[in-house]
């Protein structure tokens, strides 16, 4: 899996990246076929923006979050991230679903 983080106006400390490397590596947890994850962060008057885009082979997700600091504003953003992943998941399960046996013909036995 390939992390991309990038900043706008904003210096990305090592002990961030390696928060962000910590929790944006769980959410193979919700598919296996993660593939690329592009960070954004950003600051626009005293907001830390977190954005991200996730390719997968169910498509790709995209979100968002905001808060005062880029620690919470990256966990926001791994929450929604692991709710869309997961939703995802269950929506391929539900439609393949189990495999339909064909009715069992019922035995008349008249006596």
């Amino acid at each position: 899996m390939q992390i991309i983080i990038s900043a706008r106006h904003v210096e990305v400390a090592d002990s961030l990246r390696q928060h962000m490397d910590e929790r944006f590596n769980r959410l193979t947890r919700f598919d296996d076929d993660v593939s690329r994850i592009e960070v954004t962060l950003s600051e626009e008057k005293k907001r830390c923006l977190a954005e991200a885009n996730v390719s997968s082979r169910l498509g790709m997700v995209h979100a968002g979050a905001e808060a005062a600091d880029f620690r919470t504003a990256v966990d926001r953003l791994y929450e929604k991230l692991s709710r869309q992943l997961k939703s995802r998941r269950e929506k391929v399960l539900d439609r393949k679903g189990a495999p339909e046996l064909p009715p069992v013909a019922a035995e008349n036995t008249e006596s």
